[in-house]
């Protein structure tokens, strides 16, 4: 008996026919073959890695982020050495008595300053 198959099918356009199902697959219609029961699993293969492969090129760095809250204060530094003794400084006005005993008149540089009696 001769299969009258469709004109013009499309992509997997399903036909049955004499018992038959035909799938159309562009080019040619091919028979559906019937699934069979499923076999028993196979036993479990050995399981091999293989070597660890070569590090890879480092990327280029990213942009740099926000600045942080500023932190805490640090604790106070130790005390540092005392420094050198600077120069000494100019004198200071000479007192000097000048009437025999009462301090009346003062020298004050290159003046006579007079300061009474001030003892007296």
């Amino acid at each position: 008996m001769a299969i009258d198959f469709p004109n013009n099918p499309t992509l997997d356009q399903v036909f049955t026919a004499a018992d038959q199902v035909w799938v159309w697959d562009g080019a040619v219609w091919r028979i559906r073959v019937a699934q069979g029961a499923t076999g028993p699993t196979g036993p479990i293969g050995l399981s091999v890695t293989g070597p660890t492969g070569p590090t890879g090129l480092t990327g280029a760095t990213g942009p740099t982020g926000p600045t942080g809250p500023t932190g805490p204060t640090g604790s106070q530094g130790l005390l540092g050495p005392t420094g050198p003794i600077g120069e000494t400084g100019p004198t200071g006005p000479i007192f000097q008595n000048v009437d025999g005993g009462t301090a009346t008149t003062v020298y004050g540089g290159s003046s006579i300053i007079d300061c009474g009696n001030v003892l007296g």
